[in-house]
């Protein structure tokens, strides 16, 4: 996610975690933004995203990759926010509508019920200065809407132990549009639907992240690496370490086209790779991973619904899959 940061408990890596959007008129983030956040993470160990600069705008393709995971979308309510043109209001909560993304909306000032009405329409809001001393306490209603809509620690250990392998997927960051795309295919297979797959998703070039690499590796079936004319571009972190460090640790490779790639160059960057899969050949792909996970041992898909029930909860939240509400009901 080029185009966001995020904030975490302590230094903890977003990976795995609920995903939490913050947006709001680009004149109250240094008054809002700590405040809210801290709050959030108090009770909900999750990672909340926010942009880098807040008068950039995202293409449609970029809302698709990168909001399109978010579990919730929470939002400071100031009469800037309602009134001024801002990226919050005209872009990221009309793409929450359209794709039944939740939207937690904070009131920050008195007297904006009717305009933000107007605005929000018919959805509930949380007021910080209600005064009604018979009202339940703003904490506690943020809290026990955060425990709602959020997986919290226990229940994402219980889905992370009820996947019957991890797949490591391995691509440019440029190339995180096909990596998404490519895990829903493989999700489409039903052999593969409760196989994880780890990728290093909100990951950059630069931070230390060597050692969760390692770890994530050693406990994968499979090394999937995407495929396209990227990875010749010399030293990248895909040829100079993941593909290395699969070799080193003897991972099957399994490399899937999914855009025209020279053969010749892959073998040439890329020792004794086997011949890459058209990600675009459903029977082939499907054909390939469900031999390869019958020659792992995977075990085959359970149908209890406790098995159900957490698969259904790991593609609501995200955790090891790609974010697929569809699915996940």
């Amino acid at each position: 996610m080029a185009t966001f940061r995020y904030k975490t408990r302590g230094t903890s890596s977003p990976q795995g975690k609920s995903r939490v959007f913050f947006c709001c008129h680009p004149e109250d983030f240094k008054t809002y933004f700590s405040e809210i956040v801290d709050s959030i993470l108090k009770v909900v160990n999750c990672a909340i995203w926010y942009q880098k600069d807040l008068q950039q705008t995202l293409d449609e393709e970029q809302l698709e990759t990168d909001l399109g995971q978010m579990q919730l979308i929470v939002v400071p309510v100031t009469t800037k926010l309602l009134t001024r043109q801002n990226f919050a209001m005209d872009t990221v909560f009309p793409f929450a509508q359209k794709h039944h993304i939740p939207v937690l909306p904070l009131l920050q000032e008195r007297g904006l019920q009717e305009l933000f009405g107007r605005r929000f329409g018919d959805i509930q809001f949380l007021d910080k200065l209600n005064q009604d001393p018979t009202a339940i306490p703003y904490e506690e209603k943020l809290e026990k809407y955060l425990e709602s809509v959020l997986t919290g620690d226990e229940l994402a250990a219980r889905v992370r132990e009820a996947f019957h392998a991890y797949i490591f997927l391995s691509y440019r960051k440029m190339d995180r549009k096909y990596a998404l795309e490519l895990m829903r295919q493989i999700h489409t297979i039903e052999e593969c639907q409760s196989v994880a797959i780890w990728y290093d998703e909100y990951l950059t070039l630069g931070e230390n992240f060597n050692q969760e690499i390692e770890a994530a590796l050693k406990k994968s079936e499979l090394f999937a690496l995407v495929v396209t004319p990227n990875l010749f571009n010399k030293d990248n972190y895909v040829m100079t370490i993941e593909y290395p460090m699969a070799r080193k640790f003897q991972k099957p490779i399994f490399p899937a086209e999914v855009t025209k790639t020279d053969a010749g160059e892959l073998k040439k960057y890329y020792t004794d790779i086997p011949n890459a899969i058209d990600a675009h050949d459903n029977a082939a792909l499907s054909q390939y991973l469900v031999e390869m996970m019958q020659r792992l041992g995977v075990r085959e898909n359970q149908s209890t619904p406790e098995h159900n029930y957490l698969m259904g909860m790991a593609y609501l939240s995200g955790i090891d899959v790609e974010v697929d509400s569809k699915r996940g009901y």
